[in-house]
């Protein structure tokens, strides 16, 4: 296997042309748009993207990538266009927009062992995004846009679709990369969402509600009368029991049966709870 066909870094490269510009035409870019492409191989999704855009920065982690990409567009005549040996898990896309007084675009085929890191970096990074056109293993995409009911609803599909609005664009099969992967991968926009209701602004900034969701899924096949007594030992049972009560939801669901909004105010309730008592607790010692 020679260097153009390793996978490095866990990048399978799309080798379709025709998919590549049902990609690229899903964004719809502008002459006036800041762009950023993550992983771009040999240059599929860049050579349409090149020379069009305001600005255009490609990351690259691979050397060898990072250079083949270099030579091929940076000396083409394509204004705004940069490369940059980074690993995109520590790019900073906040300082990249900042500095362009611009929120940004992204649009990647994403190598499939950083999707739940980088998604977790998108999320803390959000303002500095207009959208994000991302290419995913199949599976993990599911996870991603799954609402209430979705078997493969977890805490990502909640925390994702808390901060992005996720749209599924559309399959691409597996036989249109190189090397050939395992599974089929689907294509997402996503563009992130922001609130006027405070507990709704409290939960996107939250690291409480991020790991309450995730204590809730620990026993996602279990019900919610099993979920709630494996975690916040802080609590005492029947104050979960009555702040589900309070809310209508039945301790006979299971987690991805609740909806959004009922993690949010359940989370919340949690989280003030705990406050009170270390307050308490505080005052008393």
């Amino acid at each position: 296997m020679n260097k153009k066909n390793k996978v490095v870094f866990g990048q399978n490269f799309l080798t379709n042309k025709d998919i590549a510009r049902d990609i690229v035409d899903s964004c719809n870019f502008s002459a006036a748009d800041n762009v950023i492409e993550i992983g771009p191989g040999e240059g599929v999704l860049t050579g349409l993207i090149a020379g069009k855009v305001k600005t255009f920065t490609v990351i690259e982690i691979d050397p060898f990538y990072y250079n083949l990409i270099k030579g091929k567009f940076e000396k083409t005549g394509n204004p705004g266009f940069n490369v940059v040996n980074e690993d995109a898990l520590k790019f900073d896309y906040a300082a990249l927009s900042k500095n362009l007084s611009s929120k940004v675009r992204v649009i990647s085929n994403l190598p499939y062992e950083i999707s739940g890191p980088v998604i977790d970096k998108f999320i803390k990074e959000k303002d500095a995004f207009s959208d994000l056109t991302l290419m995913f293993q199949r599976e993990f995409a599911e996870r991603l846009y799954s609402k209430e009911n979705d078997s493969a609803r977890g805490a990502l599909s909640v925390i994702a679709g808390l901060n992005f609005e996720i749209v599924n664009l559309f399959g691409v099969g597996k036989s249109n990369f190189n090397p050939v992967p395992k599974v089929d991968s689907t294509v997402l926009k996503l563009t992130p969402k922001y609130f006027e209701d405070a507990d709704y602004l409290w939960a996107a900034d939250s690291q409480f509600f991020s790991y309450f969701v995730h204590q809730i899924f620990k026993l996602r096949r279990k019900k919610l009368k099993n979920s709630i007594y494996a975690s916040f030992f802080g609590i005492p049972p029947d104050v979960k029991e009555k702040i589900f009560a309070d809310l209508n939801v039945d301790l006979n669901k299971r987690p991805q049966e609740l909806t959004t909004d009922e993690f949010i105010k359940a989370g919340k309730q949690y989280d003030d709870y705990l406050k009170a008592a270390e307050k308490k607790y505080n005052n008393n010692n």
